[in-house]
C-alpha cells in the first residue's frame, strides 16, 4: 500500500553524484537511516544502510530499496531529499520547529522499534506519520522528554552526521579510528601538536588541515571534558565491539548528546500525538555548551601578528589548491577508492548548520610575525571522482572531497547582534580592544551582558512645527502604544582611542524568503560610527544627534556633517563571521581607519 506524502517538495541544486546510488529509481526518497556496515578493510569508513523509496504524484512506493553509502556523505543524503541518477534534485519540506532541551542525565534515553516491542511498550511513532520497513525496526533513536508532555525524537544517526561537529571527516575518523591508549589513530588525525604548554584552566585546540573551525567546540570538549571523551569513544567502540564478520545483519549503535547542560535544537520534521510531539527528520541546527573561552590554532596557520617588510613569498609552496564546487557543477563521489596524494581537492558543502543561541567564545591564536609570505600552489592531477578519508597513493585519479557544512550563527536582531559582535571582536583582539561599553544618560558607560538603550524623545522639539506626520510616527517604535524606538550606543576603546556606533532601533516586518514565503523580518538602516572630538562634550552633542535622526527618519548619512568624524556603515553578512553582524563592525571601524 503507497504512502501519502504530505508536505511540499522543493527544487534544490547540489553538487554531487553518488556512485552508490547507480540504478536506484528515479525520483527515489532517502527515507530512514537503516544501520551501520563496517568496513572489513581496515581503515575504511563504514558505510550506512539508507533505505529509499520511489515519489510519485505524491505518494510514496511502500517498498523500500537500501543503499550502503559512505558514512560521510550522511549529510548529503539526508532523509527527505529525493534522487535521480545518482543526483539530489530536489527535498521535502517537512515542519520546522525549535526546541528548548536539557542534554543532562536523566533528561533523554534511547528508543527503538525493537525495543519497545520486546518491553511490550508502544512504537516511539505512529506508522502512519513515517511507515518503517519492519516493525521491529532496530535503529536507536534520542527520546527527549518536552515540556508539552509530549517527546522529541531524533534518530542517532543523524544527530551524529549533523551536531557531533561540523566536517564529515570529523564522523568519518570517530567512526573508523579507535580511541585507546596513548598513541591513538583518531588523535593524530584530530589534533596537531601544540607546540607550546598546557595551561591551568585554559582550553587549546590545534586542529588538522582536513578539519574545519567548526568542529572547533566539540573537539576542545573531547580534548577537555570526560562526558564529551566518553560519547566520542563510543561511537567506534559500539561498531567494533558488535562487529560479526561472519554476519550479514546491519549494526545498530546509540549516540549520546556529547555535553550536558541546556541546549536548542531546530530541526525539520513530523508532529504526532496532537502535535505534542515531533519526529525529527532532519537537524537544521543546535546550539553550543557554555564553558570555558576556547583558544584555536591549526596546521599551516595564517594567522600572525604581521608580516615583515622582507617576507618572501615561499610559505606552502607546492601545497595543492583547494576547489569550490557550485552548480551546476557536478563533483562524483565514490567511496569505493582513496584519494591521491597529489590529486586536485574539493569542497563539498552539506546544508548550512544554524548556531543557536549564544555561540561559544572561540579565541583564534596569533603567533608570531610572518616571516615568509604565501608562495604559488599547484591545481594537483587532474581526476575523474573525489573520495574522503586518507589520501594514499597515486595514478588512481580520485581527488580528495573534504565535506563540511557552513554554520550560520542565528541573528537576535541587529541591535544584539551588533553588540554580540563587538564583544566578541574584543575577545579575539584583546589586546587591541581593550574595553568595549554601551551608554545611556542614566547609567553612563556600562560593559553588563545586555546592553541599554535610549530612548528616542523628540516631542519637546517638534512641539508647534509643521512636522510631516510620518516624521511624528517615526520616533515610536509602535505609534498605537506609543512605545519610544530605542537606540543603542558602543563605546569602544581601541588602542587607546575611543570609537563610539550608534545603532537605530528596528521595527518588525515581513519579507519573503528563498522559498518564497513569508517570514519575520525588520526595518533596514545604516549605522553612524564616529569619534568625538571632545568627549567633554558628548551629551550634547548625542543630544542633538538623536534629534536629528528623528527628523531625517533614520537616514543617517544625511546628518553626518552635523556630527564630530562621522562615518555611515551598511550591515553585510560576511563569508568568514563566526558570529552575526561581525563583519559589519569591522567595515565600521574600517572606516573610522582602523583595522583588525
Amino acid at each position: 500500500m503507497n504512502l501519502k506524502l504530505n508536505f511540499d517538495i522543493q527544487k534544490i541544486a547540489r553538487t554531487v553524484r553518488l556512485d552508490a546510488l547507480k540504478g536506484l529509481a528515479p525520483n527515489s526518497i532517502a527515507y530512514w537511516y537503516c544501520g551501520i556496515y563496517k568496513n572489513r578493510r581496515n581503515g575504511w569508513q563504514p558505510n550506512v544502510l539508507v533505505g529509499f523509496r520511489n515519489v510519485q504524484n505524491g505518494n510514496i512506493s511502500d517498498v523500500m530499496d537500501m543503499r550502503p553509502i559512505p558514512i560521510d556523505t550522511l549529510g548529503q543524503v539526508a532523509i527527505g531529499t529525493i534522487w535521480t541518477e545518482c543526483v539530489c534534485q530536489s527535498i521535502v519540506n517537512y515542519d520546522v520547529w525549535d526546541f528548548d532541551l536539557d542534554f543532562r542525565d536523566g533528561k533523554w534515553s534511547f528508543v527503538s522499534a525493537y525495543d519497545s516491542i520486546i518491553n511490550h511498550m508502544r512504537s516511539p511513532f505512529p506508522q502512519s506519520i513515517h511507515r518503517l520497513a519492519i516493525d521491529m525496526d532496530k535503529n536507536w533513536l534520542i527520546k527527549f522528554e518536552l515540556r508539552s508532555g509530549g517527546q522529541l525524537l531524533v534518530p542517532c544517526l543523524e544527530f551524529f552526521s549533523r551536531c557531533y561537529g561540523r566536517s564529515q571527516e570529523l564522523n568519518r575518523i570517530l567512526a573508523t579510528f579507535p580511541w585507546m591508549g596513548s598513541a591513538e589513530a583518531h588523535k593524530s588525525q584530530l589534533y596537531a601538536p601544540l607546540d607550546e604548554p598546557e595551561e591551568p584552566n585554559k582550553w587549546k585546540v590545534k586542529l588538522r588541515q582536513t578539519l574545519v573551525n567548526g568542529d572547533t567546540v566539540f573537539l576542545a570538549h573531547a580534548k577537555y571534558d570526560p562526558y564529551t571523551e566518553r560519547a566520542a569513544k563510543s561511537i567506534y567502540g559500539q561498531i567494533e565491539s558488535t562487529y560479526n564478520p561472519e554476519s550479514r545483519s546491519p549494526l545498530f549503535i546509540q549516540v549520546p548528546p556529547w555535553f550536558q547542560g541546556p541546549a536548542e535544537i531546530r530541526a525539520r520534521g513530523i508532529w504526532f500525538d496532537n502535535k505534542r510531539s515531533f519526529l525529527a527528520l532532519r537537524i537544521i541546527g543546535s546550539s553550543d555548551p557554555d564553558g570555558i573561552v576556547i583558544t584555536r590554532d591549526r596546521d599551516n596557520s595564517n594567522k600572525m601578528e604581521g608580516v615583515d617588510p622582507e617576507a618572501f613569498g615561499e610559505a606552502w609552496t607546492g601545497a595543492i589548491k583547494k576547489g569550490l564546487v557550485r552548480p551546476p557543477d557536478i563533483v562524483d563521489l565514490t567511496g569505493d577508492l582513496e584519494p591521491d596524494r597529489e590529486a586536485r581537492n574539493v569542497e563539498v558543502f552539506d546544508d548550512d548548520f544554524i548556531v543557536m543561541g549564544v555561540p561559544r567564545r572561540i579565541v583564534d591564536r596569533h603567533g608570531k610575525k610572518v616571516t615568509r609570505t604565501s608562495g604559488i600552489q599547484r591545481n594537483g592531477t587532474s581526476v575523474s571522482v573525489y573520495s574522503s578519508g586518507c589520501q594514499h597513493g597515486s595514478g588512481k585519479g580520485v581527488g580528495h572531497a573534504s565535506i563540511h557544512a557552513k554554520p550560520i550563527m542565528e541573528s537576535h536582531g541587529t541591535l544584539i547582534d551588533m553588540w554580540n559582535a563587538v564583544r566578541h571582536l574584543q575577545t579575539a583582539n584583546h589586546k587591541i580592544i581593550t574595553n568595549v561599553e554601551w551608554f545611556t544618560f542614566e547609567d553612563g558607560y556600562q560593559s553588563t551582558a545586555l546592553p541599554g538603550l535610549i530612548a528616542l524623545d523628540p516631542r519637546e522639539e517638534f512641539k508647534g512645527q509643521n512636522i510631516p506626520i510620518e516624521t511624528r510616527h517615526w520616533p515610536y517604535i509602535d505609534v498605537a502604544s506609543l512605545t519610544a524606538r530605542g537606540v543603542l550606543v558602543i563605546r569602544l576603546t581601541v588602542s587607546g582611542k575611543h570609537v563610539h556606533i550608534i545603532e537605530i532601533q528596528r521595527r518588525p516586518r515581513t519579507k519573503l524568503d528563498g522559498e518564497g514565503k513569508y517570514c519575520v523580518a525588520e526595518e533596514s538602516f545604516q549605522g553612524l560610527v564616529i569619534i568625538f572630538r571632545d568627549e567633554r562634550l558628548l551629551t550634547q552633542k548625542l543630544e542633538r544627534i538623536l534629534i536629528d535622526i528623528c527628523y531625517v527618519r533614520g537616514i543617517v548619512k544625511k546628518i553626518t556633517h552635523t556630527a564630530d568624524k562621522a562615518e555611515t556603515f551598511v550591515h553585510k553578512r560576511g563569508d568568514q563571521e563566526e558570529v552575526p553582524c561581525e563583519a559589519t563592525v569591522r567595515k565600521a571601524l574600517s572606516k573610522a581607519g582602523i583595522k583588525l
